[in-house]
């Protein structure tokens, strides 16, 4: 595995509310930094040929919205846009997708190893000239996806099971070329020093039955994480709502700044049956904490 830099690491800021009608420029920072496997690339400061293989983002995200634009090399070319995605000790990838190329069907999300529901797709017209660049904006905001090309919402997915994960793009025969490949984050944590849920009472209070986890999920390392052996253990504080799911969720103690993020995306996947006070289903704060092996 080698790494693929246009330039500077990127470095962005938590702390812009999700689900922003429109984002400031000022936000975004340009993707100069990538995880390549063999790729085929070609690159200059703000352009990047990718010819074969597949690139990625040495950190994770939770919500963003991602923007850039892309042309395929070839009338068949082409790349997929990874969007969540990780990568196990075994190399299976499991990620969300989106085709960027020429044909009617680019920008249709899919899964590969994850699951999506409740997906709309409006199909595009085809592009005949491969000079022609499209400009692309994906935004990933909690359990939605969303892809817009030439400002038109081809394609967007509802309750995605996966919340965190890298950033990535794979071209087989064809290609494609990507420029102004810029990100701004979406915060997912919590800025208040504050405890969340005040007022609200926690899962050992007495009058409280418990709740109980129905569903599980395993934190996800990015690979910048994994290059510098980061592991731990991470302590969250967040609201079970009175309808299972989680609400706020605050981050306690980390022992490194890149689990913060994967921690909070991990819990969100979590669901419960409520805790309940007199047979009444309730919100409640509990803690957890997250090992990062």
């Amino acid at each position: 595995m080698s790494r693929l830099i246009l330039a500077a690491a990127v470095v962005v800021a938590i702390g812009v509310p999700a689900r922003a009608s429109a984002q400031a420029e000022d936000t975004f920072q340009t993707i100069r930094d990538w995880e390549t496997d063999r790729a085929k690339t070609e690159s200059t400061l703000d352009t990047l040929r990718l010819l074969e293989g597949t690139i990625w983002t040495p950190r994770g995200y939770a919500d963003f919205v991602l923007r850039f634009e892309y042309r395929p090399l070839t009338p068949t070319g082409g790349a997929s846009l990874l969007l969540r995605s990780s990568i196990d000790i075994h190399r299976h990838v499991s990620s969300y997708e989106a085709p960027l190329n020429g044909s009617p069907e680019r920008g249709r999300l899919d899964g590969v190893r994850q699951v999506l529901h409740e997906q709309r797709f409006v199909p595009s017209a085809p592009i005949g000239d491969t000079t022609q660049w499209v400009a692309a904006e994906v935004r990933a905001e909690s359990d939605r996806l969303s892809v817009i090309l030439d400002g038109v919402t081809v394609a967007t997915a509802d309750r995605a099971e996966t919340l965190f994960g890298a950033i990535g793009f794979t071209a087989g025969a064809g290609g494609v070329e990507l420029r102004g490949m810029r990100i701004a984050v979406l915060s997912m944590l919590s800025t208040e020093a504050t405890a969340v849920g005040v007022g609200l009472p926690h899962t050992g209070d007495p009058g409280i039955t418990p709740p109980k986890v129905r569903r599980r999920a395993s934190p996800r390392l990015t690979a910048a994480a994994m290059a510098a052996r980061v592991g731990g253990i991470a302590k969250l504080e967040f609201v079970i709502e009175a309808d299972g799911s989680v609400g706020a969720v605050r981050v306690i103690d980390v022992p490194h700044p890149d689990l913060a993020l994967a921690a909070v995306a991990c819990v969100r996947e979590w669901q419960f049956t409520p805790a309940t006070r007199d047979g009444v289903p309730v919100a409640v704060v509990a803690t957890m904490e997250v090992a990062f092996n």
